[in-house]
C-alpha cells in the first residue's frame, strides 16, 4: 500500500510538461480550427479529430523520452549528435514555425477583443508587452505552476460548451465515428489538413522535450511520463471532437466562420456569453503565446548554441515583433489561421526526421532508445502527417 501511494506521489511530482503541452495546443487557433470543421462538414470531421490521437500520442511520446533519456531538449540534442553546422541550419526551420506561430496565435486574441468589441490594436499592444515580459523572466517552473490550474478552466469552459449545444448521439455514432469520410473533396481535404496542423505543431517537440530535460527526470518516470502523454492526448482530441461539435451549429453558407457568427450562435446562451468566449479565446491565445515562447526559443538557442540573455531576446523579437504587427495590419484572421494549419504540416518534416534519428539511437539515448516497432510507429504516424498536409496544400492551389 505504502509503495503504491509513494509512485503516485511521485508521478504527481513530475507531472506538468506532457499535459500542458497536450491542453495548451488546444489553443485559438486548433480552437478555430475546429469550429470551422464542424460548421463546414458537420460531424464528418470528428472522425479525423479523434483518429489525431494516435500521431499525437506516438509523436509526443518520442519528444518526452527524448527530454529525459537523453537529458536534453530537441535543439541541444541535435547540435550534440550532428554538429553546429546541421543544428545552425536546423535552427532555420524552428524559427520560421515560431514566427508562423506567433501569428496564428495574436490572430486568435485579435477574433476574441473583436468578440468583445474591444479595440483590437490596443488590445494586441497590450498582449505583446505582458507577454514579452514574462518571456524576459525566463522562469518555467514558476510559469507552469500558473498555467496548469488555468489550464483545467480552459478543459471546463469547452466541455461547458458541448453541453450547452447539446451533442446528437445517432449523427456522432453514424456520420462522426464513421471512418468513411468525403476525401478527396478539396474543402474537406483542406480542413483534413488543417486539423493535423492544429494538432501536431512543430513548438510542442521542442517545449516537451526541453522541459522535461531541464527537470532532470530521472528514466524511472519514463513510465509515467508515457501515461501523462496518453492521457493529455486522450483529452485534448476528446475536446477537439466537442468543438466540432460546437462548431456544427454554425450556419455555413461556404464561407468562413466570423466574428458575427461566431456571435450569432452564442446570442441563445445568454448575454454572458459572448464575454465568456471572446475572454476564453483571449486567454487560451495567450497561454499558447507563453508556452510557444518557453518551448521553441528553447530549441532556437540550443540549435546555435547560444544560450545568454541578449540572443534569447534577440530571437524572440525577430520571430514576435514581426507577427504581431502582420496581424495588426490585417482583418482576415481566420482563413490565415487555417492556411497556416495546412503549412505547419510541411514545415514540421525537419524537426520530425530529427527526432524520429534520435530517438532511435541506442547510445544517445543511453539504452533507452525506441525499439524497431515503436520506430515503425512513429515514422508511420509522421508520415501520416506529411501525406494530410500535402493533400491541404494541393487542395490550397
Amino acid at each position: 500500500m505504502r509503495a503504491g501511494t509513494d509512485s503516485v506521489i511521485e508521478w504527481a511530482k513530475n507531472f506538468g510538461p506532457a499535459w500542458l503541452v497536450m491542453i495548451a495546443d488546444i489553443d485559438v487557433a486548433s480552437i478555430i480550427t475546429g469550429l470551422q470543421a464542424g460548421s463546414s462538414w458537420g460531424y464528418s470531421m470528428v472522425f479525423i479529430m479523434i483518429a489525431l490521437t494516435l500521431p499525437l500520442f506516438f509523436i509526443q511520446d518520442a519528444a518526452g523520452r527524448l527530454g529525459i533519456a537523453s537529458g536534453m531538449g530537441l535543439g541541444e540534442a541535435i547540435k550534440r549528435k550532428y554538429g553546429g553546422a546541421v543544428a545552425s541550419a536546423a535552427a532555420v526551420p524552428m524559427a520560421v514555425s515560431d514566427f508562423l506561430e506567433y501569428v496564428a496565435e495574436y490572430s486568435g486574441i485579435a477574433i476574441g477583443l473583436a468578440i468583445l468589441g474591444l479595440p483590437i490594436l490596443a488590445g494586441l499592444a497590450v498582449a505583446y508587452v505582458l507577454h514579452t515580459l514574462i518571456v524576459i523572466s525566463r522562469k518555467y517552473r514558476q510559469a507552469e505552476a500558473v498555467l496548469i490550474p488555468l489550464s483545467f478552466l480552459l478543459v471546463g469552459s469547452i466541455l461547458g460548451s458541448g453541453y450547452a449545444f447539446h451533442i446528437n448521439v445517432h449523427r456522432l455514432i453514424v456520420t462522426g465515428l464513421s471512418p468513411f469520410q468525403p476525401y478527396g473533396k478539396p474543402s474537406y481535404d483542406y480542413l483534413l489538413a488543417a486539423s493535423i496542423g492544429s494538432v501536431i505543431m512543430p513548438w510542442m517537440l521542442y517545449f516537451h522535450s526541453g522541459a522535461d530535460a531541464r527537470r532532470e527526470k530521472d528514466v524511472s518516470s519514463l513510465r509515467g511520463e508515457r501515461f501523462e502523454t496518453l492521457i493529455g492526448a486522450l483529452v485534448s482530441e476528446a475536446l477537439m471532437a466537442v468543438i466540432v461539435v460546437v462548431g456544427s451549429h454554425i450556419p455555413s453558407s461556404g464561407a468562413f466562420v466570423g466574428v458575427s457568427s461566431l456571435t450569432q450562435i452564442l446570442s441563445p446562451l445568454g448575454r454572458f456569453a459572448s464575454t465568456v468566449v471572446g475572454l476564453g479565446f483571449i486567454f487560451a491565445g495567450f497561454l499558447a503565446l507563453v508556452v510557444i515562447s518557453l518551448g521553441s526559443a528553447w530549441g532556437v538557442m540550443e540549435a546555435m548554441g547560444r544560450t545568454s540573455k541578449g540572443s534569447f531576446l534577440t530571437i524572440y523579437a525577430l520571430e514576435s515583433l514581426p507577427a504581431v504587427l502582420i496581424v495588426a495590419a490585417i482583418s482576415s484572421y481566420i482563413e490565415l489561421i487555417l492556411d497556416l494549419m495546412v503549412v505547419y504540416t510541411i514545415v514540421i518534416i525537419p524537426s520530425l526526421i530529427f527526432l524520429g534519428k534520435l530517438v532511435s539511437d541506442r547510445r544517445f539515448m543511453n539504452g533507452r532508445h525506441y525499439r524497431p516497432h515503436e520506430t515503425a510507429l512513429f515514422w508511420a504516424m509522421s508520415l501520416f502527417v506529411v501525406i494530410g498536409g500535402t493533400l491541404g496544400i494541393y487542395a490550397l492551389l
